[in-house]
């Protein structure tokens, strides 16, 4: 376990996209990508609609806003095609990520993912950086019926670690995933990220520690 704000933590739930893995400006590029194929125009609103979404409620999103004639499942085919290779490949951590897992792996505590990627993606994203045989367990937003708009997901993922919110720290580096993990009674932690920038001083207010680096962690450990 580990000691944060005068307690002790036995679990840690992680986002994965722009929380762990520096991943957010490959969905940019797939979204663009893909509108470009397709003749449709990139529109900053339609981005920004699809951050909280899992795969199947953006695909049906997408398929609605623009009238496409292709199904969901063709589309989600489409976006997997397009970014299954760049995770495999490309995508890095956020800096100091894989130390900080190391060391928590190494003090006992319990490791999961709370995730609206697909294991088709993100597990070859961390099997590429080193860091998968960390995690303990996954959650996914698709196994949820509201994905990120509610805490299911994080509680989901503390339930398979065997822990409760209120001994288990959940990492997101957005809005609504801080606002809703900490309503359900998780210690959280923001990370900054670029892709939310807008949101970066409501997202310090929400979160209980905000960072920028991992080794920011051993700063507030007591």
């Amino acid at each position: 376990m580990i000691k944060y704000n005068g307690k002790m933590w036995e679990g840690a739930v992680f986002d994965l996209d722009g929380t762990i893995l520096d991943s957010m400006w490959i969905w940019e590029s797939v979204d663009g990508r893909f509108l470009t194929r397709h003749g449709l125009p990139i529109e900053e609103s339609y981005l920004k609609a699809l951050t909280n979404m899992n795969f199947p409620q953006a695909a049906a999103y997408t398929k609605k806003r623009y009238a496409m004639e292709e199904s969901e499942a063709a589309i989600m085919e489409e976006w997997f095609a397009l970014a299954k290779g760049m995770y495999e490949r490309e995508i890095g951590l956020k800096p100091h990520a894989a130390e900080y897992l190391e060391y928590l792996h190494r003090v006992g505590v319990k490791i999961a993912a709370a995730t609206s990627s697909e294991p088709v993606l993100f597990e070859a994203a961390l099997k590429h950086n080193g860091i998968y045989d960390y995690f303990h367990a996954f959650a996914l937003s698709s196994e949820t019926p509201h994905g990120k708009d509610t805490p299911e997901v994080y509680c989901l993922a503390a339930e398979r670690l065997g822990t409760k919110p209120g001994s288990s720290i959940v990492f997101e580096d957005i809005l609504k995933g801080i606002q809703n993990a900490r309503e359900a009674g998780f210690y959280t932690v923001a990370m900054e990220d670029a892709s939310a920038a807008e949101e970066m001083e409501q997202i310090r207010a929400a979160a209980d520690v905000y960072i920028t680096d991992y080794r920011e962690m051993k700063e507030i450990e007591k």
